[in-house]
């Protein structure tokens, strides 16, 4: 398999010692998994372990606040675990997705309609306003009365 053959290409050139550090930021993951509160599970993982700071990255705000609140229980766990240079926690959020800048479009298939009521307020309304093209717009939104069609 053609992919495999890629992969295990990769593996090879990789320095070993960025290979061993991501099996010990995995181990330290896996380990606070264990002892965390399960809801907790999947939302976060141990970035980096930078001099005296482990580096905690949540998925969101929320997870981020929750970890911080934990923040004495991770480092008493990793330091238990054989980490007792450990003496700070930075918790970060980066959510794995992207929100859309505008909701999707929907498409319609019918026109818009509303209440003759509401028709006929908007086109006495429109009666009052100078403004040529807002007045325009006003009564072109009136037409959309469904007794009307």
């Amino acid at each position: 398999m053609e992919f495999s053959s890629d992969l295990d290409s990769f593996k090879s050139r990789l320095d070993g010692s960025l290979s061993k550090r991501a099996q010990e930021l995995g181990y330290l993951t896996s380990l606070l998994r264990s002892e965390l509160p399960p809801e907790s599970d999947g939302h976060y993982h141990v970035a980096n372990i930078h001099d005296r700071t482990v580096v905690i990255m949540t998925d969101s705000p929320v997870w981020t606040t929750r970890l911080r609140q934990l923040g004495p229980s991770i480092l008493t766990i990793l330091q238990n675990s054989g980490k007792q240079h450990l003496l700070h926690i930075r918790v970060f959020s980066r959510p794995t997705q992207s929100a859309p800048a505008r909701p999707p479009q929907k498409n319609r298939t019918e026109p818009r309609q509303i209440s003759r009521q509401s028709s006929q307020l908007i086109s006495q309304t429109a009666a009052f306003i100078e403004d040529d093209g807002l007045r325009e717009a006003l009564l072109k939104l009136a037409k959309h009365s469904a007794e009307e069609r």
